[in-house]
């Protein structure tokens, strides 16, 4: 998460304790001297007190410029094998992000000490990331609570958001993902999709599942108008999911932009599962490509912005942040109210608040079973929640769609 999303936090930690009362000139000279200890310049500090608020007002408003601004880049920008790029203030090659102003994102690359680029080339998470976009909103979000979503990512827990789809809504988009089932179009190797390879990988360097069992069959649709599209009805909860995070990056000013894809998954009520894992998940052998400017300066700043302070001794798989489901089966096939759809299982475990590493639930603060009942959106950090499908027994219809951050 951008890091400057987080620093608002630090107030808490950072508010002097005030033992006498002292004049308005000595409360504003301290907070500036606070402002100023964080790292923010003398002139945006004074500006910001000056805006009327008290010191963790100023500190939320200097967090959400700097969440705006991105690090710093030099005015230069160069084309590298169809990639937009600029360098750091300290020679690095920076992504910079089309679908969101070109705000400076992953290190790709350095300038040598002769002037030459030296560019180290995409893979598929930073394809991801480079052509993903700036959430849009999409009309209302019956039901949604974006301080309650807050709250429950912060614990590390899921969001469970009931009431996300009306009852026709989903008996529309569940009719025709039926109908597609029985055509056999949601299978390995349709055309009708963009196939996931059978491992569950769409991943690189997904170590963490290596020889984990995935039994469904899933696939990705194009959501923004490429091809394959989605069926109609099915494009709506999309962009619903997507209007959901539009409302987080105003909220909150995270720096969130939406994956081009959105992927559909079917489990033929066989007992299919899927195993154990996280979406995003922290791997020793990879190498950080935060720049220089946006890595933590403090270990507080670390542990907020779920990095490592010390060396560069791991990075996140991917650039995934939010991970958000959104469940197309009909209510009386999985509901806990009748034995029948207590019996068809399904059920999504979430091991909340589980330590970093953990891919067994070990340290879990507690289990919860959600069922994967039609109108249900689930919203969780990629990077925590361990989580899995238990054994189906009835067809389940599930969509996902990702949400990441550049650093």
């Amino acid at each position: 998460m951008d890091a400057a999303s987080w620093l608002s936090s630090l107030a808490a930690e950072s508010t002097p304790v005030i033992e006498e009362p002292k004049s308005e000139e000595e409360d504003a000279g301290t907070a500036l001297e606070e402002l100023l200890s964080m790292g923010f310049k003398e002139k945006e500090a004074t500006e910001a007190l000056a805006s009327g608020g008290d010191l963790m007002e100023a500190v939320a408003l200097l967090a959400k410029k700097r969440a705006e601004e991105g690090p710093q880049q030099s005015e230069e920008t160069l084309e590298v094998e169809g990639i937009r790029c600029g360098f750091s203030e300290d020679g690095e090659l920076v992504m910079l992000l089309p679908g969101d102003e070109l705000r400076p994102g992953p290190v790709v690359g350095h300038k040598a000490p002769d002037g030459a680029v030296v560019f180290d080339g995409m893979d598929d998470w930073l394809w991801e990331l480079y052509e993903g976009h700036k959430p849009r909103p999409g009309g209302e979000l019956p039901a949604f609570d974006s301080e309650a979503a807050l709250a429950a990512l912060e614990d590390g827990a899921p969001y469970v958001w009931d009431g996300f789809a009306s009852a026709a809504e989903i008996r529309e988009a569940n009719h025709a993902l039926e109908e597609m089932f029985q055509r056999r179009q949601l299978t390995r190797g349709s055309g009708v999709w963009v196939d996931e390879c059978a491992e569950g990988g769409h991943a690189r360097n997904r170590r963490a599942l290596a020889g984990q069992r995935r039994e469904d069959a899933c696939g990705f649709w194009d959501v923004q108008g490429g091809e394959p599209p989605p069926p109609a009805p099915v494009l709506r909860l999309f962009r619903r999911l997507e209007a959901a995070a539009c409302r987080l990056r105003e909220s909150f000013g995270w720096p969130l932009l939406c994956s081009r894809l959105g992927m559909a998954a079917v489990y033929d009520g066989q007992g299919a599962c899927y195993a154990q894992h996280r979406d995003n998940e922290w791997q020793r052998h990879l190498t950080p490509k935060v720049p220089k400017q946006a890595a933590p300066s403090s270990e507080g700043e670390a542990k907020r912005r779920r990095l490592d302070f010390q060396g560069p001794i791991g990075a996140w798989m991917n650039f995934r942040e939010l991970t958000m489901l959104a469940y197309v089966n009909l209510p009386e096939d999985f509901g806990d109210e009748t034995e029948t759809g207590q019996a068809a299982g399904g059920r999504l475990r979430c091991y909340v608040a589980t330590k970093r590493g953990d891919l067994a639930g070990d340290t879990a603060r507690e289990l919860k079973d959600l069922a994967p009942v039609g109108g249900r959106a689930v919203i969780f950090r990629s990077k925590e929640l361990l989580h899995e499908v238990l054994p189906s027994f009835g067809r389940r219809y599930c969509l996902t769609f990702w949400v990441c951050t550049p650093h």
